[in-house]
């Protein structure tokens, strides 16, 4: 009409319009099927990546030492993935190394790679005697040389997010199919893939394994320490990387991160130890990590007479031929390893390594 009013017809078909209400998704779902609150936000995955770059970067020095070649743990990514994805994806064919964390964080914790990788690392650490099969000789030898590695990751996870987290001895198990793989509980997991790059034998993938929620307590520990995680602090915070090998040989002014009571001790300046290298061919020493030895601490020495010993009663002083503030004597089955001074921790005594006597010097001693 021109006089700009509407027709029945025209008012009929805006109201068919109004009703045409668009509709929206409000299931929180992006159409990848990770599964809303299951899955990890790209700051969470930052977060973990930084945390377990660190664990692993001296998981891998350790591994490297019983090996005896170059170790490295590189670019991990973590993704939240059902148990039974990652049981399909991983299980058939697979070593799992697993150990239980308690403490301030819980549950199981996994260390997943293919059996022929698994038996190549066994073949190493049993100085090329093995048949290179997956046998129970294999695992029990992975389960004791991964033992030491895994403990470090989780102490070095501690260490990151400030928190005493402790861990059971390693088992291992061996899975030919999909439903024989160890994991943790819980529906959703979280798995951080890794590159393992060993000298002599190449790169290939290990899946590090945990629960969702140890994740996120992981996390929540994290983010209240903010200053003490991560490699780059973006306040221009300095970050420590403390490490077993490195415990001693600390710069003066740089302390230990340490949730617990602080010990008084002074500070001493040490003189740098070196470290000798492995000598070429020699025997893999993991099969003889679990045998104990006897270490003595040596005050001094003396030489009696039968008479003046039979002598001695309570009160009884006797001369040693230490003088004082001379370092005590460091002995291991009877051999001198080192010297060191005493110290008082808390009520008990200890001993502070400052010297480790040369290779050289144990043989002369030997020889007298």
């Amino acid at each position: 009409m021109g006089d700009g009013s509407l027709s029945q017809d025209e008012i009929d078909a805006l109201l068919q319009g109004a009703d045409e209400t668009p509709s929206y998704d409000t299931s929180g779902s992006s159409g990848g099927g990770g599964g809303g609150g299951d899955d990890l936000s790209p700051l969470d995955k930052d977060a973990l990546t930084e945390i377990l770059t660190a664990a692993f970067a001296t998981a891998g020095g350790m591994l490297g030492t019983l090996l005896s070649k170059s170790v490295k743990f590189a670019n991990p990514v973590p993704e939240a993935k059902s148990a039974a994805d990652i049981s399909t994806e991983i299980g058939a064919g697979s070593v799992c190394l697993f150990s239980t964390l308690s403490g301030t964080v819980n549950g199981r914790a996994c260390l997943v790679m293919s059996m022929e990788n698994g038996s190549k690392i066994a073949h190493l650490l049993m100085g090329g005697l093995s048949t290179g099969a997956m046998e129970t000789a294999q695992l029990e030898t992975l389960k004791q040389g991964f033992t030491s590695v895994i403990g470090n990751v989780t102490v070095q996870i501690g260490v990151k997010v400030s928190a005493p987290i402790s861990g059971s001895p390693v088992d291992v198990s061996s899975s030919k199919s999909s439903r024989d793989l160890i994991l943790p509980d819980g529906k959703t997991l979280i798995r951080t893939t890794l590159n393992l790059n060993i000298d002599g034998i190449g790169a290939f993938k290990v899946h590090y394994i945990i629960s969702k929620s140890m994740a996120d307590e992981i996390l929540a520990l994290s983010r209240r320490t903010p200053n003490r995680t991560g490699y780059g602090d973006s306040n221009g915070g300095m970050n420590v990387n403390v490490s077993p090998t490195n415990f001693g040989n600390q710069s003066a002014g740089i302390g230990m991160v340490n949730s617990g009571p602080q010990i008084g001790i002074k500070g001493v300046s040490f003189p740098s130890l070196s470290t000798a290298g492995a000598p070429s061919g020699a025997t893999n020493l993991n099969l003889l990590m679990d045998v104990q030895m006897s270490l003595t601490v040596e005050l001094g020495r003396t030489k009696m007479y039968i008479k003046d010993i039979l002598g001695l009663g309570e009160g009884s002083i006797i001369e040693l031929d230490k003088l004082a503030g001379e370092p005590v004597d460091l002995l291991v089955n009877g051999k001198l390893i080192a010297k060191g001074e005493v110290v008082v921790i808390d009520e008990n005594f200890g001993v502070r390594v400052t010297d480790i006597v040369s290779p050289t010097d144990r043989i002369k001693n030997e020889s007298k």
